[in-house]
């Protein structure tokens, strides 16, 4: 049952906003007054971020709605691609990467809420508020744009223009944010197949949710 309350749907996407925020400023070092420079190199963030971006402005719209429009969710290809994004990076975090998340035995709390908070409750944003049956069925096609723009600047920064773009756990192995992603590491056939099965993986989850909201909308009338 989508919830149709306008004021409940601008708190849903405040405290995303407030979780986000956060993550994003203790994650750079920026609340401790460090920050770090491979920060921004992450898909991680840059989905994050995005997500951030999107939802200060869908806040702001949403504000300004008509009650009967607030269903409508604003710029669809937009918070598709911030969902998807953030649901595969959760799955890889999570089945992938999870050893990350602790450190010296301690929780980081600000990857559990890059890599769990915000990227559910942005499901839940779209579940709990959006009318369904709207995805189109070349949907999934463009909500790569956001990964394919990710995967296609590094390579070029760094195989090209050799910009230095190593992440945080991989900076002293490779000049790329992931060793998945640095030929001379994973060979030039690991990198093509990575990144084939990065566009695979997005494509199935993006037709499994249009499914889910074909489904669910047709409930809904």
């Amino acid at each position: 049952m989508r919830i149709k309350s306008k004021i409940v749907s601008i708190l849903w996407k405040a405290v995303l906003l407030g979780f986000c925020t956060w993550g994003l400023l203790d994650g750079s070092g920026i609340l401790a007054g460090n920050y770090t420079s491979e920060f921004p190199h992450m898909f991680t963030n840059i989905a994050n971020l995005s997500a951030w971006v999107y939802f200060l402005i869908a806040m702001v719209v949403l504000i300004g709605k008509k009650k009967e429009d607030i269903g409508v969710p604003f710029a669809p290809t937009f918070k598709y691609n911030v969902t998807v994004s953030l649901l595969v990076t959760m799955l890889i975090g999570h089945f992938m990467l999870f050893d990350a998340l602790f450190q010296d035995g301690h929780i980081v709390w600000h990857l559990i809420v890059l890599h769990y908070v915000v990227p559910l409750m942005t499901l839940f944003d779209w579940l709990l508020f959006d009318e369904k049956g709207r995805m189109p069925v070349w949907g999934p096609f463009a909500w790569l744009i956001l990964v394919l723009t990710y995967l296609a600047f590094t390579m070029v920064a760094v195989g090209v223009f050799d910009i230095y773009m190593g992440g945080g756990t991989t900076s002293d192995v490779t000049r790329y944010p992931y060793t998945f992603l640095d030929p001379t590491i994973s060979g030039v056939g690991g990198v093509a197949g990575f990144c084939a099965a990065m566009v695979v993986a997005f494509l199935i989850l993006g037709y499994l949710l249009r499914a889910l909201d074909k489904q669910m909308g047709k409930k809904s009338k």
